[in-house]
């Protein structure tokens, strides 16, 4: 059993824990902090931490900045870990929580929902794709009682968003004083504030004709409970370091599907000059032929050894645009397996795991190439059944 003490125990998302712990068999509140108090909960509620005798594996907060330090204490006292889901600390009190992060496993996210982070990955997918002929806008709606503004998760958005533009985007928050046309190297953030909203952000890629727009929208603050109970026991086994969500993202998330394609050939051309390769490659598309899996590196004669995926039915087509002095090698009637997963890029050792796992289930690998999220493997085809049923298995995809 896990021992919580929840930090805001007598605000919203504190008593919707409370709530959803009972009959847990995880997961115990042992006690709670709050300023303001809260007696009409049936277990102990301090004024602070300090205030405290009781003990607690992981101290979960949706407080406010203002309770960091009594928190920060209460964990190096005690070595509990802690997830800290308040936003709008300042730059000197994220520089403490780096340092307790030395002592105790802490985890850092302005919001809880895996959807949420989900909606980070896809607008830096987005904005990387979409480039800079498109204005980005953030717009975040929350309750009329939220202090801060903009929310941490609409500046969490433009950090993740800038992030893959260079840094190069200003920040600009609402344009009622603005007197000039947007320039476009501005990121517009957006508040807004009323009624009983729970949490709800807009991404809007902004073009010529058209609009884009990922928008994420929690519906009750259970998702921020599961969120941060998640994180708690993602917790359990660190004894120290800063994480957050990508952490939980890439344990969880690192290979979430499996697919493989039959009748592939793999071509190997083992000695040929950069510019032949290059030649070979326009041939091969003024051909309308499909490859995959290209890799290649340069020989110590300044030549390039080259492989490549292919249809087996273009194979011979193919074979026909290399020039008769490059020596060559085919085989035909392989396998490809692919394994993906948006984790992929904040986990290590996921290309060991695949090769041990396809290795385990005697296949031959051939050949084999890797992106930020993905895995191909060219193998004998039929040892194809037996890999595709292994690495699912490791991954624990049906």
């Amino acid at each position: 059993m896990i021992k919580i003490a929840i930090s805001g125990a007598g605000g919203r998302i504190g008593r919707t824990m409370y709530k959803s712990l009972i009959g847990s068999t995880e997961f115990e509140a042992v006690f709670g902090v709050d300023v303001n108090g809260a007696d009409d909960l049936p277990y102990p509620v301090y004024k602070s931490f300090a205030a405290s005798p009781l003990d607690a594996d992981v101290v979960i907060d949706f407080s406010s900045p203002s309770a960091l330090d009594d928190i920060l204490a209460y964990a190096a006292e005690k070595k509990a870990k802690l997830v800290l889901a308040t936003t709008g600390y300042t730059p000197e009190q994220e520089k403490r929580v780096e340092y307790a992060a030395g002592i105790v496993p802490v985890f850092r996210a302005s919001n809880m929902s895996l959807g949420v982070n989900l909606l980070a990955n896809l607008a830096k997918d987005a904005a990387k794709f979409l480039g800079e002929d498109y204005d980005i806008e953030i717009v975040e709606t929350h309750h009329n009682h939220k202090l801060d503004s903009p929310s941490g998760t609409a500046l969490t958005l433009a950090n993740e968003i800038n992030s893959v533009r260079d840094n190069s985007l200003a920040y600009t928050y609402g344009r009622h004083e603005a007197k000039h046309r947007r320039e476009r190297n501005e990121l517009g953030i957006h508040a807004v504030r009323g009624g009983t909203v729970v949490g709800k952000h807009e991404v809007m890629f902004l073009g010529t004709g058209e609009v884009i727009t990922l928008k994420h929208e929690s519906e009750n603050k259970e998702v921020f409970v599961r969120g941060a109970l998640r994180a708690a026991k993602f917790l359990m086994d660190k004894e120290s370091g800063l994480y957050d969500m990508t952490s939980i993202i890439a344990q969880n998330y690192a290979v979430t599907s499996v697919t493989s394609e039959t009748d592939v050939a793999l071509v190997t051309l083992p000695r040929i000059s950069f510019d032949g390769f290059l030649a070979l490659l326009d041939a091969i598309k003024r051909n309308d032929i499909n490859l995959d899996m290209i890799s290649h590196h340069f020989n110590a004669d300044a030549t390039v050894a080259v492989s490549f995926t292919l249809g087996d039915a273009d194979v011979k087509k193919a074979e026909g645009l290399i020039p008769a002095d490059i020596p060559s090698t085919t085989v035909r009637g392989a396998a490809k397996i692919t394994t993906e997963g948006a984790g992929m890029q904040h986990r290590s050792g996921v290309a060991a795991d695949v090769l041990s796992a396809l290795r385990a289930a005697g296949a031959e690998v051939l050949s084999i190439t890797t992106s930020e999220t993905q895995i191909s493997c060219c193998i004998d085809a039929k040892s194809l059944p037996a890999a595709e049923a292994a690495v699912k298995s490791y991954y624990g995809i049906k």
